[in-house]
């Protein structure tokens, strides 16, 4: 048993530090709602390797910035996210599909959701608020019994 712990450690010990991998670093500050483009981002490896950071292995050109990130910074996996197709109180299209007949209503979106969440949307005819899923830019999709 001590003789496979040497063997180990000596493994440990001749194979060197482990490789530090590369993260997204901000190139520039960053606002909520930003889209990513590749000049907004460049691969660095950090002093310190800390929980969440965004592997630059992962293609995030195209996600939408969900938390202000200043310039120079590792981007970590709360500060971005899919982009969002409604927005909070955008006026959007809802619809209702049900046995073949589809209801289509105007609603205000209470939260902002990316293409297959669900959202709180206010109908401001009925004054209710319902539950909808995110289906395209603008539009959402009543899904199940009204």
């Amino acid at each position: 048993m001590l003789r496979l712990r040497t063997l180990l450690a000596t493994a440990l010990l001749l194979a060197g530090p482990a490789a530090a991998r590369e993260v997204w670093h901000a190139t520039r500050s960053l606002s909520p709602g930003d889209i990513l483009r590749p000049e907004d981002i460049e691969p660095q490896t950090p002093r310190r390797e800390q929980p969440g950071m965004v592997s630059a292995e992962r293609d995030i050109v195209g996600m939408e910035v969900k938390r202000r990130v200043r310039g120079l910074v590792a981007l970590s996996e709360r500060d971005i996210g899919e982009r969002a197709a409604v927005r909070s109180t955008q006026m959007i299209r809802v619809f209702w599909k049900r046995e073949g007949m589809t209801l289509e209503l105007e609603g205000r979106a209470m939260e902002s959701g990316a293409v297959g969440e669900e959202i709180r949307v206010h109908n401001p005819q009925s004054g209710r608020t319902i539950r909808a899923m995110v289906v395209a830019d603008g539009t959402a999709e009543v899904r199940g019994a009204p």
